[in-house]
């Protein structure tokens, strides 16, 4: 319940860690913004924020963000500003696609896109080399793309609920694949 309080106005601007899931939230919290050379985690998760305001994506040391149970309709190109972003989770929101540039997210180990209306993934997407886990069920995905193998680091890979008729050859080429959940 102390969760959902303001961020004390005379806090120390050092402020790594920020918890704000299950707050009711119809926006990002602006007082958030002021920790944009300190925030390396924000939980934003089981709100009702629509959208990402574009200073949102001054939040440069962000290494997780927890955006999932929202109503979010659409994942700004900004998304590209967070080069330090480790973990990414928008699942259940209105997401209708994934920006191509999301590529530039050189970072990125685990992605949760779960139970959005996404289609298709981007091209660019298969340039996430550092991917271990990558959570994408109950999306429309129709096909995963051809070039999908680079991902040669991925352990975990969940495509459950989706509309695949196949998955592409280059599925072998990921050998660290642990574990396959269709």
């Amino acid at each position: 319940m102390f969760r959902c309080i303001p961020i004390f106005k005379g806090c120390n601007r050092q402020v790594e860690f920020v918890d704000k899931r299950h707050c009711s939230l119809q926006a990002v919290p602006e007082d958030i913004l002021r920790y944009s050379r300190s925030l390396e985690e924000l939980l934003l998760d089981a709100n009702h924020i629509r959208e990402l305001p574009k200073n949102f994506f001054r939040l440069h040391r962000l290494r997780k963000l927890g955006l999932s149970d929202n109503e979010i309709q659409r994942l700004p190109p900004d998304i590209q500003n967070f080069e330090s972003l480790v973990e990414l989770d928008v699942s259940r929101n209105d997401i209708p696609d994934i920006p191509e540039n999301i590529k530039n997210l050189r970072a990125l180990q685990v992605a949760d896109f779960s139970s959005n209306p996404i289609p298709r993934l981007p091209p660019g997407f298969v340039q996430l080399r550092n991917l271990t886990v990558l959570v994408l069920n109950d999306m429309s995905l129709t096909n995963l793309p051809p070039d999908f193998g680079s991902l040669t680091s991925l352990q975990s890979l969940e495509l459950r609920e989706n509309l695949l008729k196949s998955l592409p050859e280059s599925l072998a080429q990921l050998t660290k694949l642990e574990r396959l959940d269709l």
